[in-house]
């Protein structure tokens, strides 16, 4: 028995899946934030426009820095590139809460009602 095509099938599905591994972990959308963990979190998130607000009270939309008084416009903007009316928010676990929810007032004012909150899964035994 030829087991020289099944070392080949085998070595070309391993590096299929490390590539895809691999890009999966970098392609996370929007900014690098330390995000909150609880037990309600989903680690999934889906197409759709990402914002993000770091330690520093920066307001990302996707990878472009915002401010609040721009926020609205940018963000339809980001929306209608994307052709989609979902938005994930995520905010790094220091933020001042006043900010969250001035954001998510402004998400609303935009017109957006599909909003999801990005948390990280709870580690077991914390």
């Amino acid at each position: 028995m030829n087991i020289t095509s099944l070392a080949d099938i085998s070595v070309t599905l391993l590096i299929i899946f490390i590539v895809a591994g691999i890009s999966a972990a970098l392609t996370r959308a929007g900014v690098d934030v330390n995000l909150p963990r609880t037990s309600a979190a989903r680690p999934k998130v889906g197409t759709g426009v990402v914002i993000s607000i770091t330690k520093k009270q920066e307001i990302f939309i996707e990878q472009s820095q915002t401010n609040l008084k721009e926020f609205g416009s940018a963000l339809i903007q980001a929306m209608s590139k994307k052709n989609t009316n979902q938005v994930y928010l995520q905010a790094d676990a220091g933020v001042n809460y006043g900010l969250v929810i001035e954001v998510i007032g402004r998400i609303k004012e935009a017109g957006v009602e599909n909003l999801g909150l990005v948390a990280e899964p709870r580690l077991p035994g914390r």
